[in-house]
Order: structure tokens, then sequence, then C-alpha cells
């Protein structure tokens, strides 16, 4: 490849950054009402409609600020909360609330499940440690997780369950709905196989299940990278005023 044909790339890659910013979003949700009816997992009409999902990998406040965005457009989707990520404690007080905060504006809440945490490969332990997290969200979050996904579904070495429910769950990737819908996915904050505005203003299929993962989208733009370190840096400033907040309640000496 010619080192020009090489720049032109790379050029054209760095004009998507400009996709992933909060008015972009805005503008996504704006494009998708004129062609599609935002439906739940639980209750897809007949007509045309899109399954409007969220894979809540790095940061929940990310999460909510789109959560917000959504209710403003008038518009819902399904969070799917990840239990074991490295980047976010469910189980803290304040991530808690935050979930709460995203059910409350009408969001639907799913559990988003990595099969390789336990190592399980068998059915039977797969399917007891999805109904073990399920009940984690419920009794964290007073709301019961209504849909399921898969953490890296695409690359897993076993494919996990495919039925159309799991756990009393609807399955994004399982039957009647992983290849009867369109699908498009914003993965490592890329466009994976096609380009979400295009996708939704050309409108050509009837059924659309859309992927986001909150992280990457951004007040203003920015490469993949630097949105994922935004999530670490920013939940770094804030455990650390934890920190200096609980010192100084306790009357003790923050020595630096």
């Amino acid at each position: 490849m010619e080192e020009s044909e090489t720049k032109t790339g790379e050029e054209e890659f760095r004009k998507s950054f400009t996709d992933f910013t909060e008015a972009s979003y805005v503008d996504a949700l704006e494009l998708a009402k004129r062609n599609y009816i935002f439906a739940r997992f639980t209750h897809p009409p007949a007509g045309k409609h899109v399954l409007w999902r969220h894979d809540i990998d790095f940061s929940a406040h990310r999460a909510l600020k789109l959560a917000m965005l959504e209710y403003q457009a008038g518009v819902v989707a399904t969070y799917f909360l990840y239990p074991h990520s490295p980047f976010y404690n469910l189980f803290s007080a304040d991530i808690r609330d935050i979930v709460r905060r995203i059910a409350s504006l009408g969001h639907d809440l799913g559990l988003h499940f990595d099969p390789t945490f336990s190592g399980a490969v068998k059915r039977e332990q797969i399917l007891k440690n999805i109904a073990i997290e399920k009940r984690w969200i419920h009794e964290l979050t007073g709301v019961v997780p209504v849909a399921l996904s898969y953490h890296l579904f695409g690359v897993l070495a076993v494919p996990p369950p495919d039925d159309a429910r799991v756990c009393k769950m609807v399955n994004a990737y399982g039957k009647g709905i992983w290849g009867s819908y369109g699908y498009c996915s914003d993965s490592n904050g890329i466009w994976r196989f096609r380009r979400l505005y295009d996708v939704l203003s050309e409108a050509t299929e009837d059924k659309l299940q859309v992927l986001t993962h909150p992280e990457v989208w951004t007040p203003e733009p920015m490469s993949p990278r630097a949105r994922i370190q935004r999530c670490i840096d920013g939940y770094a400033v804030a455990a650390g005023k934890y920190y200096d907040d609980l010192v100084s309640a306790s009357g003790r000496p923050n020595v630096r």
C-alpha cells in the first residue's frame, strides 16, 4: 500500500471522531425517531422498530448522561450492567444510585454477562452463574433485569446459550433476535460493520438492534483510546475525592 493511501485511510478514520460526541448522539436519536419506534426487548412491536441497547463496560457515569439525553428525546433504551467490570464497582453506593437513576428515567436494565469470568463451560454452570448475577442486580437496584447480553460475544471460545430467553431474560444474542435483526455496533469506539448514521438514514431494515457503549460518547471529539482514558482518569479523581472526604469527615490528618 502506498504511503499516501495509508495517510488517506487514517484521515478518514479520524473524521469519524466527530460521530461520537454528545451532540452527534442526540442527532442519531432524532434520526432514528423518524424511521423507527424505540422498543423494549420484552415487548417488540409488529411494526418497524429498533432495540436500542448499551453495554456498560467502562462508565456508569457516561451511561447516565446518555440515559438523560434519551429521556429528553422521549425514547427508551436498555442498559446492560457488567458486574465484573474492572473499571467501575457496581456494588458501590455511587454506582448503585446512578443505576437506579437510569431506571427511574424509564429505561430497562439488563445483565451484561461475562462467560469467561468463572471459567465455566458447562451449560448448567453458566445458567447458574447468570441466575446469580441477575439476582445481584435485582437486590442491589430493586429492578429486575429483563434482558441478557454477553461480554466479548463473537470472540468467545465456547458459544454461550443461544436460547431466546435465558433465566427469564430476553437474550440479545439468542434465537429470535440474532440473525433476524439488523445490527450496528460502536465497539472499541469505531463503527463495527456499518456507520450508525447511514443505517438510520437508509432505514432498510424493519427490525434493528443498535449497540452502543456509553464511554465512547464524549462532550468533544476524541480518539477511541482517549475516550477510555477519560473514564479511567475521571473515576480515579472521584476515588481520590472519596478518600479525602472520608479523612476530613473523621477529623484525621491527610498527609500528602
